[in-house]
């Protein structure tokens, strides 16, 4: 196989890392559970030549050189690990995908967690990227966004517009556990099998996840 490269610099880059199955169920925001989980570091590579950051250097859109050369993007230089996912973020959010952006930006957050730092800023950035929920499982991630942020009253709105909207019953199972939590101001971190009985024996791994469709409750447990 040949070795890829950058496209923006052409220097040679290692091939897009692909994220083991996870074995654990997932959390309410989706990131993995184990073993995938813990690879979190290595999801978005930087080129050490240009310093662009994407899960695959060898594809970046057409507006990425322009945001590698900005003052906004050389910024974000440094180790602090939530740095590659924000960059990335910023790479797609001018390519026109707020979406990604948003995917991007709550990895971020994710990585904060790990190192033990506050990831509420960027949970909330990640809900303002997504914008209105494409479906409901997006609905249910926003709502655990929000929650985890500490935002009790947007969570507690998110959940009241999507109970209306008369969920399927694994939604709406995780909508009551997310709802109890936010009346409980509570911002913890909780798994996707603590909100379904019996526990999520497949878990979903966000990774390089496609959007999620009719069939994402029945692909997520396995049933």
């Amino acid at each position: 196989m040949s070795t890829p490269h950058c496209a923006l610099c052409q220097a040679p880059v290692r091939a897009p890392f692909r994220a083991p199955t996870a074995e654990l169920a997932p959390d309410l925001d989706m990131r993995p559970g184990e073993p995938a989980r813990s690879t979190l570091p290595r999801w978005v590579p930087t080129c050490r030549t240009c310093g662009a950051s994407a899960p695959d250097l060898a594809a970046l859109p057409a507006q990425a050189k322009a945001v590698v050369e900005s003052a906004e993007y050389r910024a974000l230089r440094g180790p602090a690990p939530e740095l590659p996912f924000l960059r990335w973020a910023m790479i797609c959010e001018n390519a026109g995908d707020p979406a990604a952006a948003a995917e991007a930006t709550l990895q971020a957050a994710w990585a904060l967690d790990d190192a033990g730092r506050d990831a509420a800023a960027l949970r909330c950035r990640a809900v303002a990227l997504w914008g209105t929920p494409a479906d409901t499982a997006d609905a249910l991630r926003l709502i655990d966004m929000l929650r985890r942020a500490g935002a009790f009253e947007a969570a507690g709105h998110a959940a009241s517009t999507l109970e209306a909207q008369s969920p399927d019953e694994n939604s709406a199972n995780i909508l009551r556990f997310q709802q109890a939590r936010i009346a409980a101001q509570d911002s913890g971190r909780h798994m996707l099998s603590s909100a379904l009985r019996p526990p999520a024996r497949t878990p979903h791994v966000t990774h390089g996840r496609a959007p999620a469709h009719p069939g994402f409750w029945r692909r997520l447990l396995g049933r």
